[in-house]
Order: structure tokens, then sequence, then C-alpha cells
């Protein structure tokens, strides 16, 4: 598989990294790291998973949706690789599980 590994965007500020670890398709789970910028839309990861915990369907929609509404993209740590615009990704703690 590789060291794969992404810098998570959002208007052109990093705001994380992911470190891939394994691919349970259709997600890809990594290893999360902070970046200066995580501060600015870490409550929206926060807000869904305390969502998902909930089992509520709708609180999970409507905070998948304001994850969505960020509009983060995946660029790779190595130049030669292709820039991804997740479908779905959680954050929690030290773990990201992101779809394409």
């Amino acid at each position: 598989m590789g060291n794969k590994s992404w810098k998570l965007m959002q208007d052109g500020t990093v705001v994380g990294r992911l470190l891939l670890l394994e691919v349970d398709q259709p997600w890809f789970i990594c290893r999360f790291s902070p970046a200066e910028h995580w501060e600015s839309v870490c409550e929206f990861f926060e807000e869904q998973s305390c969502a998902m915990k909930s089992g509520d369907p709708e609180m999970i929609a409507v905070s998948m949706r304001k994850v969505r509404s960020m509009e983060l993209r995946l660029l790779p740590e190595v130049p030669a690789g292709e820039e991804i615009e997740p479908i779905m990704i959680h954050v929690e703690g030290e773990t990201a599980k992101f779809r394409t």
C-alpha cells in the first residue's frame, strides 16, 4: 500500500494531516494529526462525532451536511498523487476515516 499521506485543506489552509493506516472499503482509515488551523474546523467534527454516538439519523444528517459544506480537500503529501474531494470524512481524536 505504501506510505500515503494527505494534507486536509479548507480554503487553501492546512487544518490537518492524514496518514493511511488501512483500507476497509469503502473507507480509508488514517492516523490524524491536527495542524495549526485545526481549531477553525474542529467544532464541526466534534458535533458529527456526538451525532453519530447519539444514533439520531436527523442529527447525523445535519452534522454531515455541515462537514460537507466546508468543501474539504485532501492534497497528497507526495506531489505525484491526485487531489481527493472526500464524499464523507469523519475525524475523531487521532483517527480519520474518509470515502471517495
